[in-house]
């Protein structure tokens, strides 16, 4: 049977909608009073995440891509972000997050911006709203939702959109240089033939271990491949040190992930939700700090849905029984 958009329409409607409440409102980068406004969030809810998230997760779908080679294909959707649609990486001075101005900039990018960023949208902008829409839509998730006259019907006007804004001049950007555009469909060109080379480990299933050793985990990733390089930034170490401080980090991610067999979606999940603890801490201070009611509230709203994800894991793992080992003993001799 062809795919069809109709029959999984809730699913991708779900990731369309929670991926920029998971970038933009939870980084604080976009503040409620203008996240909410109706065209905006249009926008991001389509050509600025919706779009490419889901034509990716159709890459790693229909190539039965387990969690190694998503977060290839997050990487790949980080410089379609930064490096075509926002072109962050391009800047000297004006970086999003100041402690990178004028940090490792080699011809015209700022190379410690484009991989720290980068990461962060490989988890929070792809891998993170892909299994929270599985773990609600478990019978969608080993089909593709989109035909493959529908992807390219949705790929080719996303493309043409992210290249005409790449070359154009809005307000806040210059227009992009052709170099730089090769340079980036080379980069997203290989990550996605390493994703489909490394798709098979660490696979997702239905499993329901709950264990808070998954969301630690997640708060040591957070603290290991974001904090700890806004910190190496900070003391202006060597750009080399940071780059290879990076390579050394997802190498150790990669290398763990590859020894897996399956990983089940509600570990994963934990993992993220130790991961967005966190972040949403570090909003929380930051609003307190700057005494802004708005940013306090939309850090209360992501508290208060990251609970309820937390109490529903767990109802669902009492609910589930445990899986019955081959080499268990009987329960009646």
């Amino acid at each position: 049977m062809r795919p069809s958009a109709r029959a999984h329409w809730k699913p991708i409607l779900t990731l369309l909608l929670i991926t920029p409440f998971l970038t933009e409102l939870l980084s604080g980068n976009i503040p409620p009073s203008k996240f909410f406004n109706p065209l905006g969030f249009l926008l991001l809810a389509t050509i600025g995440y919706g779009f490419p998230v889901l034509l990716l997760r159709e890459i790693a779908c229909r190539n039965r891509m387990g969690v190694p080679g998503m977060i290839c294909l997050g990487l790949f959707y980080g410089i379609i972000n930064e490096g075509i649609l926002a072109k962050t990486f391009y800047l000297a001075q004006g970086v999003p997050i100041n402690l990178f101005d004028g940090y490792g900039y080699v011809a015209g990018i700022c190379i410690p911006w484009a991989i720290f960023i980068s990461v962060w949208h490989a988890f929070h902008a792809f891998l993170y709203p892909v299994l929270i829409t599985y773990y609600f839509f478990p019978a969608h998730r080993e089909e593709p939702w989109l035909s493959r006259k529908g992807a390219l019907w949705l790929a080719v006007p996303t493309v043409l959109i992210l290249t005409l804004n790449f070359f154009g001049h809005n307000k806040a950007r210059g227009p992009g240089q052709v170099p730089h555009y090769v340079l980036m469909l080379l980069a997203m060109g290989l990550l996605a033939w390493v994703a489909t080379r490394i798709s098979r480990p660490a696979t997702l299933n239905d499993e329901k271990p709950f264990r808070l050793k998954p969301a630690l985990m997640g708060v040591l990733g957070f603290l290991t491949l974001f904090l700890a390089p806004l910190l190496l930034c900070r003391a202006k170490v060597p750009a080399l040190v940071f780059c290879g401080y990076y390579i050394l980090a997802l190498a150790l991610v990669f290398r763990w992930l590859l020894k897996q067999s399956a990983l089940p979606v509600m570990t994963c999940l934990l993992f993220s939700i130790g991961d967005n603890a966190v972040f949403v801490l570090v909003g929380v201070l930051i609003a307190a700090h700057r005494g802004s009611v708005e940013l306090m509230a939309s850090n209360a709203l992501f508290v208060v849905a990251f609970a309820f994800l937390l109490v529903r894991l767990r109802k669902d793992a009492r609910l589930c029984p445990a899986p019955v080992r081959v080499n268990d003993p009987p329960l009646v001799s």
